[in-house]
C-alpha cells in the first residue's frame, strides 16, 4: 500500500524494478573498473527502498481522478458562452460532474458527461469555474479554471450590431407568478426592420424570479413570411422574446436575460396580462 492507500499497479512494480536493476548494473560496472565499491551494501539497500517507495507513491491512487479543464468558444457561437470540458486521468467509469462559477452560470450544473456550457454574467469579463468529480457519493477530483471574456469574440461586426431591428409581443399570456409545468397559454408577436435569413425567436417566461425558456428546452420559433411568430408557453409573471441571429445557443434557465448585442438582435419584455 502507498501513502494514499492505493495498491501499486504492475506497471509501477516494473518501473521500480527497472530502476533497481539499472542501479545494480551501474554499481557492478563501477566496481569492475575501479575495484572499489562506490557504495556500501547498506547504502545500496537504503537506495533500493527509496526507489521502491518513490515508484509506488508516484503511481497515485486508483480511487482518485486527476482533472484538467479546457475552455473553448462553441462552434459558430463567439458570444459570451464557453464550452468547458473536463479531461480526467485515473478513474473513468461511474463519474458525475458538478459545476460551479463565481458569477456566471453553468448549464447543466450536474452532468454525467464531462462538459458544461458556461455563460458570463451580464457586465462581467472574468470568472472562475470549478468542477467537482464524484464517484460513489464522494469527491475523487477537483480543479478550477480562470476564464476571461474575449470582447473580440463576444461581438459581431459593427454593421450587424447597428442593424435596426425590433421585436414585439402582440398576444400576451396571463399574469401567473408561480407558473408551472401544467399551465398553457398562447403567445405571439412580430418583428420588423432588417431581419436576415435564419433569424429566429427565443421565448422565456419568468416564474419565481427565474427566466425559463419556452415552451421546451432549447426551443426556437420560426419567423413566418409576414414577419409574425406564434407559439405556446407555460405561464409566468413576465414574458420575453429574443430575436436572435443564426448560431445563437439558448440557455434553458437564466437569472438575467441577455442584452441586445452580439447574437441577440432585439429583445422585448412584457408583464403578464392581469385580469
Amino acid at each position: 500500500m502507498n501513502a494514499l492507500g492505493g495498491t501499486p499497479s504492475p506497471t509501477c512494480l516494473i518501473l521500480a524494478m527497472n530502476s533497481i536493476l539499472n542501479f545494480v548494473s551501474l554499481q557492478h560496472r563501477c566496481w569492475e573498473f575501479t575495484n572499489f565499491p562506490l557504495f556500501s551494501l547498506r547504502t545500496l539497500r537504503a537506495l533500493v527502498f527509496v526507489t521502491l517507495a518513490l515508484g509506488f507513491g508516484g503511481c497515485g491512487n486508483r480511487d482518485t481522478a486527476q482533472v484538467q479543464l479546457q475552455a473553448r468558444v462553441p462552434m459558430d457561437h463567439p458570444g459570451p458562452n464557453l464550452r468547458i470540458t473536463a479531461q480526467v486521468a485515473g478513474l473513468q467509469t461511474g463519474l458525475r460532474y458538478k459545476w460551479f462559477s463565481v458569477a456566471g452560470g453553468c448549464y447543466p450544473q450536474q452532468s454525467d458527461e464531462p462538459t458544461t456550457l458556461f455563460k458570463f454574467a451580464d457586465g462581467t469579463e472574468r470568472d472562475r469555474i470549478t468542477v467537482e468529480v464524484w464517484h460513489d457519493g464522494k469527491i475523487v477530483g477537483r480543479n478550477e479554471l480562470d476564464v476571461r471574456l474575449d470582447e473580440t469574440k463576444a461581438s459581431l461586426t459593427a454593421d450587424q450590431r447597428t442593424e435596426q431591428t425590433q421585436i414585439e409581443i402582440t398576444s400576451i399570456p396571463p399574469y401567473e407568478p408561480k407558473g408551472g409545468p401544467d399551465t398553457h397559454a398562447d403567445i405571439a408577436g412580430k418583428v420588423s426592420g432588417k431581419v436576415g435569413s435564419g433569424y429566429s425567436v427565443v421565448l422565456y417566461a419568468r416564474a419565481s424570479e427565474v427566466w425559463y425558456i419556452q415552451p421546451t428546452a432549447y426551443a426556437a420559433q420560426d419567423i413566418h413570411p409576414d414577419n409574425t411568430w406564434t407559439s405556446w408557453t407555460h405561464t409566468g409573471s413576465s414574458y420575453a422574446a429574443l430575436l436572435v441571429r443564426p448560431g445563437f445557443e439558448p440557455v434553458p434557465r437564466l437569472d438575467l436575460l441577455p442584452q441586445v448585442g452580439g447574437y441577440v438582435a432585439a429583445r422585448a419584455i412584457v408583464d403578464g396580462a392581469k385580469k
